[in-house]
């Protein structure tokens, strides 16, 4: 199974090394179970980034460096170039887990109506450090389309969510291109428009709170901007996403929540609760 992960960056030399180091360790690289293309879209860096990724020679690196007008531009430049099986994107000095591409390559071989899957909402702190680790409960589609998840509920979290690459012709690249702040929600939203979202009990990626990042520089335009992307939710749907975050606080995901892959000891599998 090919994977095609993307990197948007920009002035990102102390840590763009660290994101492909974890791609090119991912174990299924290494028995063969995976392949790897790897697209650095850079937003003509002016520090050392590029030297970084020249530095590990490697044919499964693409490089593309031009002007861009932030992230999303450099993300939808890196989907217009997307193939394989499965695609992803890490912002530079996020990581996947060295068993993420294992995992995701058993799952969707197993289960051909498993499209696009997320893991558990690992977070780390700015010495690299998991100080949060979550299985999140089943998502819905309808809060997506009407944009509950980032503003009333849970971000769905980025860096732990990869799909079949059949999807990327959902996406609406010159829209994309436009985002500022949430072009992550967008894009679950176009996903979420076709398929369900599953959730695999492992962890898969991580992202890490640091203080200059691009939604902390501008409070609060994450939730404008999803605000400006969704469509206007109902009443009832406003009131079934309250009462639903009140039901995620209190609980955790069932043994046999819906759309729920878990390792089962006895049969060495992941297999799936229910639909």
């Amino acid at each position: 199974m090919e994977f095609t992960i993307i990197i948007p960056v920009f002035n990102a030399g102390s840590k763009i090394a660290h994101t492909i180091e974890s791609l090119l360790s991912q174990t299924a690289l290494a028995t063969g179970e995976a392949r790897l293309s790897c697209i650095v879209v850079d937003g003509a860096s002016s520090d050392d980034t590029l030297d970084h990724v020249r530095g590990f020679d490697d044919p499964r690196i693409t490089i593309l460096s031009e002007q861009d007008s932030g992230m999303y531009d450099a993300l939808a430049k890196g989907l217009a170039r997307a193939g394989g099986d499965v695609t992803g994107y890490l912002p530079a000095g996020e990581t996947f887990d060295p068993h993420a591409f294992s995992v995701i390559t058993e799952v969707l071989s197993r289960y051909p109506e498993v499209q696009w899957v997320t893991g558990h909402e690992v977070t780390r702190n700015e010495k690299g450090q998991i100080i949060n680790c979550r299985l999140p409960h089943p998502f819905r589609r309808s809060f997506f389309d009407c944009g509950m998840y980032g503003t009333r509920l849970t971000v769905l979290q980025q860096e732990s969510t990869l799909w079949r690459s059949g999807l990327n012709t959902h996406f609406d690249l010159e829209k994309l291109a436009t985002c500022k702040l949430a072009g992550d929600y967008f894009l679950w939203r176009s996903l979420a428009r076709h398929q369900e979202l599953y959730v695999i009990d492992t962890h898969i990626g991580s992202f890490t709170v640091e203080p200059d990042q691009l939604s902390k520089q501008t409070p609060g335009g994450y939730r404008r901007e999803i605000r400006a992307l969704r469509r206007r939710p109902n009443l009832l749907e406003r009131l079934h996403a309250l009462l639903y975050r009140q039901y995620v606080k209190r609980t955790r995901p069932q043994k046999k929540a819906a759309r729920m892959l878990r390792y089962d000891h006895d049969t060495q599998r992941w297999l799936l609760t229910r639909p």
